[in-house]
């Protein structure tokens, strides 16, 4: 965990209409992760226009301001005082895996308003920080293998539907058992098992971001008969959807 990491403030800021940044500078540090529409914000002299799933580092005592309107825009906010280390080097990127994020800024708000203390709050902001480093690519370098981070890109590009590990392979053009092998010394997981956890990170990015109805999802998600879709879910997270929805159901939410 970071030090010294003191939370004060967490929501989801959504538009009504045309909307733009209002001038302000404050002593905090602030970052927005933007989920749908564009956000257009000036910060000393710098123009940022950050894209759905992309984050921008709003810097303490540092103007800053919005330089273009937008309209249908929803983003997650948080400040805090302290350590940045995690994030050192990032201004501004893009979260290629978003749901994990979209999930820890979720039990933030789901802790604010539910009063579990300050200090569980600020644990949970440490989190998001290095979630944020991590996703966006400052971490230690690794094994990295060229097919194996081919075979991953599919994956999570076709996570929607029903993948088997053949068509994998089949992509790839290397067969079923060398390739689990390889996924093995990346992941530490089998084929089966990357495409199950990144279906079901798609599952709950929809659950969390666009409140669809439950079959509705389910059919977005490649499920041929709804009843699979709930054996799918509460066999892989252990709750039932309805369940979830309780769970991570609390939103702050301003408009202005």
């Amino acid at each position: 965990m970071l030090e010294n990491i003191k939370n004060c403030g967490i929501g989801k800021f959504v538009s009504r209409g045309s909307w733009i940044h209002g001038e302000r500078t404050i002593d905090s540090y602030e970052i927005i992760f933007v989920t749908k529409g564009d956000v257009y914000i000036n910060e000393a002299r710098v123009e940022y226009h950050v894209k759905p799933y992309e984050f921008l580092l709003l810097e303490p005592n540092l103007c800053h301001f919005g330089y273009k309107h937008s309209t249908d825009t929803e983003f997650f906010w948080f400040h805090w005082y302290g350590d940045v280390k995690a994030i050192r080097r990032l201004k501004y990127g893009k979260i290629e895996n978003p749901y994990s994020l979209i999930f820890y800024l979720r039990q933030m708000i789901t802790a604010r308003i539910m009063q579990k203390g300050e200090k569980y709050i600020d644990c949970l902001t440490s989190l998001v920080l290095q979630e944020i480093g991590f996703a966006s690519g400052y971490r230690n370098s690794g094994l990295s293998i060229p097919v194996i981070e081919k075979a991953a890109a599919w994956i999570r590009a076709n996570c929607c539907g029903e993948i088997t590990e053949a068509q994998v392979a089949e992509y790839c053009q290397y067969s079923t058992d060398y390739l689990n092998r390889l996924f093995k010394s990346v992941y530490s997981q089998t084929i089966k098992q990357y495409i199950n956890g990144k279906r079901m990170e798609y599952i709950k990015e929809l659950m969390l971001c666009d409140n669809v109805p439950l079959k509705e999802l389910a059919s977005q998600a490649g499920f041929s008969e709804y009843k699979y879709f709930l054996k799918f879910f509460k066999y892989h997270e252990k709750i039932t959807p309805t369940e979830f929805y309780k769970q991570y159901a609390y939103q702050h939410i301003n408009s202005r």
